[in-house]
């Protein structure tokens, strides 16, 4: 008797991640925010991605440095924008179109009203999605990340050296072959 036995071999292909996209609204909207709110969104993209952000609503108390009610943008430790005031009355603290974009994978955002609003502010709407991070792109005084030549790809970048040349251990450097 003769056992014949087959492998099969399933190829997944490469792995996307799961997009990461999304709307934020201020609690009550498109109605008006009540006294006391408070609300925190972690926002996480993956390896190799940052995070973009722009409003498409923005109507909060205008107060001098943003004090009383307000959203504030960072990452980690480092605060990227604190915004208030309306659209209408195109204030410096307004986002107006700007776009934001986190400095890495993770973006909070915070609403904070304070006591009391003299007037019905409706709050704000945004819209945020995770865009790949293009690492070979250098900022100006910046070193570039590879000796030679540098390939973006979806969630990371690698490097490669010129003719002759090859890549050391640390996949950045190159060195003229045979040294």
């Amino acid at each position: 008797m003769v056992l014949l036995c087959s492998l099969v071999v399933a190829s997944s292909g490469p792995k996307w991640p799961e997009p990461v996209f999304g709307r934020l609204v201020s609690p009550g909207f498109p109605g008006k925010y009540g006294n006391h709110q408070e609300r925190r969104w972690t926002l996480t993209a993956p390896p190799g991605y940052r995070l973009r952000l722009y409003f498409t609503h923005f109507n909060l108390e205008l107060s001098y440095l943003c004090e009383y009610d307000f959203v504030k943008l960072s990452s980690g430790t480092k605060v990227l924008a604190t915004l208030c005031g309306q659209e209408s009355t195109d204030t410096e603290r307004a986002p107006g179109n700007d776009t934001f974009y986190s400095p890495g994978s993770s973006l909070d955002v915070t609403f904070r009203s304070d006591y009391s609003n003299e007037k019905p502010f409706t709050g704000f709407e945004a819209f945020y999605a995770a865009e790949d991070i293009d690492e070979c792109q250098v900022p100006l005084g910046e070193a570039p990340p590879c000796d030679h030549h540098c390939h973006n790809y979806l969630g990371g970048f690698y490097c490669s050296c010129w003719e002759g040349y090859v890549l050391h251990r640390n996949k950045r450097t190159c060195s003229e072959q045979g040294l």
